[in-house]
């Protein structure tokens, strides 16, 4: 079965066989028919997209018709279409010197001179077209755009004013004179246009609000104020009105009325949510040294509530405000309904966890931590809410449990040494002293100033008669960071009495005694035995007597005074 071709291919191959035969005329070329059939042949490989074969039959129409504008026009299509940009380029001036009035061939070349970035030979094309084709708004627009890009303001405006006279006053064109005028700072001719563009949108409001924000930029407030109060007066309900009040507000000083236009978007059912809790954010970064922070944090919650029953948003900006002012139940009762609208909320969680541990509550604590785990298996803050919370229930094998996995998700060393004290500690009290020391060693390296440690570490090997030497130096430096301190004072003279340094320990055990006006049975048991090396053994038993009386020695401490 033939195909046909489409009637405007035959139309267009009479044309140009037409012109060509003319131009044969005047150049005595005797192959046209030749040239006619490989045109021919172009154009239907064109309308099948095969660019080779178009690009093949194009060239030999030139071959037996060299002055052939027609096939130098499609030509040069075809070498666009292969990528061949600079032998287009060069092909489509050829037809235009060829073909000097032909304003299709002048336009492609207008193409080729906008996206090589050559708008001096652009403008002067367009120049030359817009003046033989006056009517034609098309060009004048291309011209326009071409002004604007090498910022020939004046005449962009210039025939802007042509365009409109032509196709009447136009919205898009009074914004591209705006939009110069902008650029240029010429104010009061802004206001003009912006003024025109109201006169042509009474009821488009984005006017009176670049209007309003050019007022307040150039210092006319009472101007500004007096647009945005069209702008209610127009759509009370406009979404964004409050927020450029609040903008205009803050700008003049004025934080209170700022403040309620941030109410006013907020309980502004017209604005979306997520631009209202960018609009809070933004509000609560730039006013938290305020001392009314704290309260429009609570009215801000309040907002929300009250706007956005059936979102998180509102419950966890009061749930953080009562968190913060102590008040954990009601925190708790916040985080919660806010985790019954997303339960996959990880801020929501860990306020849920830290009111409650307030509230020792260490049952729901580890629960909620738990429960934060199906949601976040690789936080490690939940493996350590977990854990703890189950080492204040003595549960210690879970704790441990808890403690060790939480640890591997950490890359933090601050975060990993708490988790290494913590199992330090935890492995002490199973008397497991190689995992203990093991623990300890790793919070050190992490952290190797956490005094608590340094004192803990420092009297579990006094005990255990080890490492004196090193035991002392971590009991020095504990007392180091926290002088005074009636605990690492007594670990301090302790290592002392271990070493056999008995007069240093005596002087360092007086200093802990003074330290406390209730000294503990083990401070008072550890003086006396300090005494007892000294040959004050007198002396010694009156400080256990002391330490019976007070409570909390050891369980040495009959038999000593046996003696």
């Amino acid at each position: 079965m033939k195909k046909h071709i489409p009637l405007i291919v035959l139309l267009f191959l009479f044309t140009s066989v037409t012109a060509q035969q003319t131009a044969s005329e005047h150049d005595g070329n005797p192959d046209k028919k030749k040239n006619a059939i490989y045109f021919s042949n172009g154009l239907q490989s064109k309308y099948r997209e095969d660019t080779d074969g178009a690009i093949r039959n194009f060239e030999q129409a030139l071959r037996y018709m060299p002055n052939d504008a027609a096939s130098m026009f499609e030509l040069s299509e075809q070498y666009s279409n292969a990528g061949r940009i600079e032998e287009a380029f060069n092909m489509i001036q050829k037809a235009v010197k060829q073909d000097p009035e032909n304003k299709w061939y002048q336009m492609r070349l207008g193409v080729f001179y906008r996206n090589l970035d050559q708008y001096d030979d652009f403008i002067k094309l367009y120049e030359g077209l817009t003046k033989k084709y006056p009517d034609d708004p098309e060009m004048l627009s291309e011209l326009i755009d071409a002004y604007l890009i090498t910022e020939n303001y004046n005449k962009a405006v210039e025939k802007m004013d042509l365009l409109e006279q032509q196709i009447g006053e136009n919205e898009f064109i009074t914004e591209q004179r705006l939009n110069v005028y902008k650029r240029q700072g010429n104010n009061k001719k802004v206001i003009s246009e912006l003024e025109k563009l109201i006169k042509q949108n009474p009821e488009n409001v984005r006017y009176y609000g670049m209007l309003a924000q050019l007022y307040a930029e150039i210092g006319k407030e009472k101007d500004a104020l007096k647009t945005y109060e069209k702008i209610k007066e127009i759509n009370p309900d406009n979404p964004y009105i409050n927020i450029s009040l609040l903008e205009f507000y803050e700008k003049n000083g004025d934080k209170e009325k700022a403040f309620n236009e941030l109410l006013g978007a907020i309980r502004n059912k017209n604005l979306d949510i997520t631009t209202k809790a960018n609009t809070y954010d933004y509000w609560m970064q730039n006013n938290n040294q305020s001392k009314q922070i704290n309260e429009q944090v609570k009215q801000c919650g309040e907002a929300f509530i009250e706007t956005h029953p059936d979102h998180k948003v509102g419950y966890l900006i009061l749930g953080s405000y009562y968190m913060v002012n102590e008040n954990a139940a009601k925190s708790k009762a916040l985080h919660q309904k806010a985790l019954a609208i997303d339960s996959t909320d990880f801020r929501s969680w860990q306020n849920l966890i830290i009111s409650e541990s307030r509230l020792n509550d260490n049952e729901a604590v580890r629960d909620h931590a738990i429960a934060a785990l199906k949601y976040y298996p690789m936080q490690p803050v939940f493996y350590w809410y977990a854990g703890v919370a189950n080492a204040v229930l003595e549960n210690d094998d879970d704790a441990i449990a808890y403690l060790e996995k939480g640890r591997r998700y950490t890359s933090d060393k601050l975060q990993m040494a708490n988790f290494d004290a913590f199992l330090g500690d935890l492995y002490h009290k199973q008397g497991e002293e190689i995992k203990a020391f093991d623990a300890y060693d790793r919070t050190l390296r992490n952290d190797p100033d956490n005094a608590l440690v340094l004192n803990n570490y420092a009297y579990y090997l006094s005990l255990r008669g080890e490492r004196l030497e090193e035991a002392l130096q971590m009991a020095i430096r504990a007392n180091e960071l926290v002088p005074d301190n009636v605990y690492y004072t007594d670990t301090y003279a302790w290592v002392l009495y271990k070493l056999g340094r008995y007069k240093e320990a005596e002087k360092i055990m007086k200093k802990c005694l003074s330290l406390d006006k209730n000294p503990s049975g083990a401070n008072l048991e550890h003086y006396g035995d300090i005494l007892l090396k000294l040959g004050k053994e007198s002396e010694a038993k009156t400080y256990w007597k002391k330490a019976q009386q007070a409570g909390g020695y050891s369980k040495d401490l009959e038999q000593k005074l046996m003696h």
